[in-house]
């Protein structure tokens, strides 16, 4: 009996220290989880009303983020778009009209939605008068 009774208590005592030994383990494990930072897959969402945003504040937030995919612009059954390069509009399209012309039409809207479809882009640079630039122009032919 004296035997036994060690042998109990030995092989208890030795599932005690397995135990502890995985509960050690496995709490370390979880606090160098927590010590990781998460990242998590996210895409950016922008969309809204020219009524509420113009159409160039649109512009200068990609612009200043350096987003990089296409601004859709709705307005009624008419469709346009600006393609964005690190925050640069390197293509425009709307009514027939291309590039700078494109951009001069879009922005003198007042009224429809616009969508930013965050994308790879790979097409060559089309524009590369800055934001700023073309926007001053559409305001003097505007003005003028």
């Amino acid at each position: 009996m004296g035997i036994s009774l060690w042998v109990i208590i030995s092989g208890a005592l030795c599932g005690i220290s397995v135990s502890a030994a995985l509960v050690f383990f496995l709490e370390k494990k979880r606090r160098d989880a927590s010590k990781t930072p998460v990242q998590y897959n996210t895409s950016f969402v922008f969309s809204g009303n020219l009524k509420q945003t113009t159409l160039l504040d649109a512009i200068q937030f990609l612009e200043i983020g350096r987003r990089e995919g296409v601004l859709h612009i709705y307005h009624g059954r008419r469709k346009g778009y600006l393609t964005f390069w690190k925050g640069q509009v390197i293509d425009g399209f709307y009514r027939n009209e291309v590039g700078r012309e494109a951009i001069f039409q879009m922005l003198s809207l007042e009224e429809g939605d616009f969508y930013f479809e965050p994308k790879e882009i790979t097409q060559p640079k089309l524009i590369s008068d800055s934001i700023m630039d073309i926007t001053f122009e559409w305001d003097e032919r505007r003005n003028g």
